[in-house]
């Protein structure tokens, strides 16, 4: 991959479209081995939230809790590039256009503070730079019978995305995955 297909204006307008979040991990983990640079990898802090009964009765690995994938939470290990796409996954600031499913590219990364340097990729604030710290994220996915809290920084590598978080995106050049089903038609119609 070549420095040009990670500059700023070439990633504006731009995403490949897949169907399922299990062909989105697998582009993305794939573009991103692909990147030149220094790979980063932020390990999220977990914790699980039971009722005082399951409590005295469960206890989960850590290891279990790092395996867990969800769409609504980042991974428990980011893996990071300078200058790859992101996607922002919760709202963090209406007024500056910093909510979910903002894309934005990463600038830098700084292990002082833990933040992550951030532009802002098209739209009204294209370009504008900010810090995203770790934040807790929350979930009670009815898959898992516990609340997990998970401490990561917000976002999800963006070089695919789903037809689904597509929806509002202002892209000019979309590729779609067609190797999967789409749920429904609608979801297909959506890629057109």
């Amino acid at each position: 991959m070549t420095e040009a297909v990670t500059s700023h204006s070439a990633l504006i307008g731009r995403a490949i479209l897949a169907f399922k979040n299990e062909s989105v991990n697998d582009f993305n983990n794939s573009l991103l081995n692909e990147m030149p640079g220094i790979e980063h990898c932020f390990k999220a802090a977990n914790r699980v939230e039971l009722s005082h009964e399951a409590a005295d009765s469960e206890s989960y690995a850590v290891e279990y809790l790092q395996s867990i994938n969800l769409a609504s939470i980042p991974p428990s290990c980011l893996r990071l590039k300078i200058r790859v796409p992101l996607i922002l996954i919760r709202n963090l600031s209406l007024k500056h256009e910093m909510c979910n499913g903002t894309r934005l590219r990463l600038l830098g990364i700084n292990s002082n503070s833990n933040c992550l340097q951030v532009a802002i990729l098209g739209g009204r604030w294209d370009g504008e730079i900010h810090l995203l710290p770790q934040i807790k994220l929350t979930t009670s996915d009815e898959k898992l019978p516990f609340i997990l809290d998970h401490k990561q920084f917000p976002v999800r590598l963006c070089f695919t995305m789903t037809v689904n978080k597509s929806q509002g995106q202002s892209l000019k050049q979309v590729g779609v995955h067609l190797c999967t089903d789409a749920f429904t038609h609608s979801q297909l119609y959506v890629a057109r």
